[in-house]
């Protein structure tokens, strides 16, 4: 066990203790917006260091778990939003439409944090990631016009743009340090 992989949950609890701590100066919260896309990358590089790549292709063939989780993060979970909110958010229609809109985006990262310190097979929660991250993107207007009557376009460009920061900027940088 490498020394991130030992110590990966005091890390991440630092991040969070110097995150909370930067967030009370002027300048990082005038600037959080443009600060958050690079420490993303950079936590996601890291990320993407402790990832065996040897593993990930089998990962894509494991049709099961592949279709198992889209049907969670893209029927299940979505209608349990949308029942929630018609119990809970009734009377405070904004409150329910921003509630579908953050459980109908699953995660497209941080999970792979948890599945690495659960020692999970983080090749097999990766292959998802891709995946996950297209659908979020184009199915949120979808869920937003059936769940509350309205939609809203999402740009191809943001799509390639998001899947180009999120994912492949991170995973080279990474793939390219392993190998150097």
């Amino acid at each position: 066990m490498n020394f991130l992989e030992k110590f990966q949950t005091v890390i991440i609890l630092l991040a969070v203790g110097v995150g909370l701590l930067l967030g009370q100066f002027t300048f990082f919260e005038q600037n959080a917006e443009s600060l958050i896309i690079p420490f993303l990358l950079l936590m996601l590089y890291g990320l993407f260091l402790t990832i065996p790549l040897q593993n990930l292709k089998d990962a894509f063939k494991n049709i099961r778990f592949l279709s198992t989780s889209m049907i969670i993060n893209f029927v299940w979970t979505p209608l349990l939003a949308w029942g929630l909110g018609a119990i809970f958010l009734a009377d405070h229609p904004a409150l329910w439409i921003g509630f579908i809109m953050l459980m109908v985006t699953p995660c497209t990262d941080w999970y792979l944090m948890f599945t690495s310190i659960a020692k999970g097979n983080v090749s097999l929660s990766t292959s998802v990631l891709p995946l996950n991250l297209i659908l979020q993107v184009l199915l949120l207007p979808v869920y937003l016009f059936i769940f509350s009557g309205t939609i809203e376009s999402v740009p191809s460009s943001t799509i390639l743009e998001s899947i180009v920061l999120v994912l492949v900027i991170p995973f080279a940088l990474a793939h390219l340090t392993r190998y150097l």
